[in-house]
C-alpha cells in the first residue's frame, strides 16, 4: 500500500508545531520492517509501521522510540538519534509514529556498496571494521533496560524462531533448531542489552566514524554472545563465505573480530559457536517466512523471490555447522 505523503506532511506540520517548516515527506526505506521517511524542510526522520504488514513480531514503532530514548539516557550508551516527537494514537495519520533527529552520515549498503566505502583506504576500512564490532560489543557493558522487558535466555529466544520456522512451513529448519536446543547455550555473564541485528548496514558513518546505531527492532535483554554470533556469520569461516563488505581489503577477519569483541565487551567469547548457529537459524527463519509469503501470494515483493533462491543455501550451512559442532 502506497502512503499519501502529502497528507502525512500536513499532519506533521500540525504535530510538530513548526508552521511551514515541513515542506514534504519522502520515503527512504519501506517494506516489512518499520519504514523510514525524510521530513523535508525540517530535516527530520519519520518512522512508521510497515504499510505491507510486519514480517517479524519485533518491537513496534512506539516501542522503538522508547528504546532510543532509554539508550540516550545511558551515560556511556551507543550514539542514537534524538527522539523529537512520539504519537501513540493513530488519529492524526491513521497509525502511531515517531519523529527523530536526522543523524549526519550514511550507512554502508549491503548490496550496492558506495564508492566512499569501496574506494576508502585499507587502513580506513580496517578501523571501520574494528569500530563496527566494538560498537556492538560495548552493549554487553550496559545494564538491562526496563523498556526491553525481562531478560530472555538464548534457548527461549531460539524457541521463538523455531515456532516462526514452523509457521513459515519450514520443517527442516525447525528440526535443525531442535538439534541445537538439545545442548545448553554457553553464557558469557549476566544478561545485558542485545541489539539482535548487528549488520554493518545498521550503523551510520560520518567521516569513517560511527554517528549512530540504528534499527533496534529485534533488541532484547539477553546473552551478548548472540550479537557476536550474528556478526561472525558475516565473516569467512570453514562453513560459509564472508558477505560482501568483509571481503574487501583491510577488513578484519573472524579471529580478529572475536578478539575485538572480547576487548570491547570485557567478556570471553568461549562457546560463541552455539550462538553463531542460533543466529544463522534466526536469519534462515526470516528468509523462510519471506519465501512462504511469496509462495502463498501474501506478497509479490521481488526481494522475496531473492529470499527463495537462497533458502536452501542457508539450510545447508546450518546443517554443516551442526555437524561440525557435534550437535
Amino acid at each position: 500500500m502506497k502512503r499519501n505523503t502529502g497528507i502525512i506532511a500536513r499532519a506533521l506540520r500540525e504535530a510538530l508545531g513548526g508552521g511551514d517548516a515541513v515542506t514534504g515527506v519522502s520515503p527512504l526505506t519501506t517494506g516489512f520492517s518499520n519504514e523510514t521517511y525524510l521530513v523535508e524542510g525540517a530535516d527530520l526522520i519519520l518512522r512508521l509501521p510497515p504499510a505491507a504488514g510486519a514480517m517479524l513480531d519485533g518491537h513496534d514503532v512506539i516501542a522503538q522510540a522508547r528504546i532510543y530514548e532509554a539508550l540516550a539516557r545511558q551515560p556511556v550508551g551507543p550514539p542514537v538519534p534524538a527522539v523529537v516527537h512520539v504519537e501513540e494514537e493513530a488519529e492524526r495519520i491513521g497509525e502511531p509514529f515517531f519523529v527523530m533527529a536526522r543523524v549526519p552520515g550514511e550507512s554502508v549498503n549491503d548490496i550496492a556498496m558506495q564508492d566512499w566505502f569501496t574506494g576508502a583506504s585499507d587502513a580506513a576500512r580496517r578501523q571501520m571494521s574494528i569500530d563496527w564490532v566494538s560498537a556492538f560489543a560495548a552493549l554487553a557493558r550496559l545494564p538491562v533496560l526496563d523498556v526491553l522487558g525481562a531478560p530472555v535466555s538464548p534457548e527461549d529466544d531460539l524457541r521463538k524462531w523455531q515456532r516462526f520456522a514452523e509457521a513459515a512451513q519450514c520443517p527442516r529448519l525447525a528440526q535443525a533448531i531442535g538439534r541445537l536446543l538439545q545442548s545448553a547455550a554457553p553464557l558469557s555473564g549476566p544478561p545485558a542489552v542485545v541489539h539482535g541485528d548487528t549488520k554493518l548496514s545498521n550503523l551510520m558513518w560520518q567521516d569513517f566514524r560511527i554517528s549512530a546505531v540504528l534499527d533496534w527492532e529485534m533488541s532484547l535483554n539477553g546473552e551478548p554472545l548472540s550479537d557476536l554470533g550474528y556478526m561472525l556469520y558475516l565473516f569467512e569461516s570453514d562453513y560459509h563465505e564472508a558477505t560482501r563488505a568483509p571481503r574487501l581489503p583491510g577488513m578484519i577477519g573472524r579471529a580478529e573480530a572475536i578478539a575485538c569483541w572480547e576487548a570491547a565487551s570485557g567478556r570471553s567469547a568461549d562457546g560463541v559457536f552455539w550462538h553463531e548457529i542460533a543466529q544463522i537459524a534466526k536469519i534462515t527463519a526470516i528468509i523462510a517466512e519471506g519465501c512462504n509469503m511469496f509462495d502463498t501470494g501474501r506478497s509479490s515483493d521481488p526481494k522475496l523471490a531473492y529470499f527463495k533462491a537462497n533458502l536452501d543455501h542457508y539450510l545447508d550451512v546450518l546443517d554443516r555447522m551442526l555437524v561440525g559442532g557435534g550437535y
